[in-house]
């Protein structure tokens, strides 16, 4: 887990979380505890994002500054206030950045895919691993963002190949030119849409994610990680999603909710994981 300095939850309740990432607090939107009561009765903070029908801005109850950075494991990640209500990484899944560590003497020297990699908390958790990584997001941004973090954390000269597509085409792509990869990532959203205009909805396409994944590994796949953050979706059945395209019958295998704990000791959810080794 992150250092409290560096990352805290600070509490959460009717709908919204109180996080602190560094020296700025944020206020932003949670839905899975709608129907939770904070345990503090009141919050400050410096920028409460908020959402309409149509929109959301960030709102400034102080002047943050515009960028700032926290750290984790040797990890730097360079943040910002972002008009999707995100700030640049994703606490929860530190769990799984540990968990590669864990394993990193096992996949050192193999070659792996992360999709919707985002600002490269994986991707950087799996290169200081020895793993020749390819990042893959359809946001420019976002891979952008995902290189100054590597360079940030001294690792711009890591075998990271830096991609910028739809991770479905990419991957067919992948397929056709016969690359394999014995590590696959990915961290799916609800909805999106590629620079070419693609619509990936996780309902419909996670399938055809899996099988793509699973041609990418041809029987050679040792490591797993597939998370996602969509209501109606939880660990058990991304375990199901995996284990029926990629055939995986032997291994150790383990669905997990993410979870991020509050200062008071509670538990937020903040989405499902399946994790799997050879």
């Amino acid at each position: 887990m992150f250092d409290a300095n560096q990352y805290a939850l600070i509490d959460f309740g009717r709908g919204q979380k109180l996080e602190r990432f560094g020296g700025v607090t944020v206020r932003r939107a949670t839905p899975s505890v709608s129907s939770v009561q904070p345990r503090q009765k009141t919050w400050t903070c410096d920028a409460a994002f908020k959402r309409n029908a149509r929109a959301g801005r960030w709102e400034h109850e102080s002047q943050p500054a515009d960028s700032w950075s926290v750290e984790h494991a040797g990890k730097r990640f360079l943040l910002k206030l972002a008009p999707s209500g995100q700030v640049g990484v994703f606490p929860e899944q530190a769990a799984n950045w540990e968990w590669i560590q864990q394993h990193g003497d096992q996949i050192n020297g193999m070659t792996a895919i992360n999709l919707f990699g985002y600002t490269g908390g994986t991707t950087m958790a799996l290169a200081k691993c020895g793993v020749a990584v390819t990042h893959v997001d359809a946001a420019k941004p976002a891979v952008t963002w995902a290189r100054e973090n590597a360079v940030a954390s001294g690792m711009a000269d890591a075998p990271i190949r830096w991609i910028v597509e739809d991770a479905t085409a990419f991957m067919r792509r992948e397929i056709k030119r016969g690359r394999k990869y014995q590590i696959v990532v990915a961290d799916p959203p609800s909805f999106g849409r590629g620079p070419g205009g693609d619509v990936w909805k996780i309902q419909r396409d996670l399938p055809t994610l899996m099988e793509l994944a699973a041609e990418l590994a041809d029987g050679a796949l040792a490591m797993l990680i597939l998370s996602c953050h969509t209501p109606g979706i939880d660990a058990g059945n991304l375990k199901q999603y995996a284990r029926r395209s990629l055939n995986l019958r032997q291994g150790a295998g383990e669905a997990v909710p993410l979870t991020l704990t509050s200062e008071s000791g509670a538990i937020l959810p903040s989405g499902d994981c399946f994790r799997w080794k050879a």
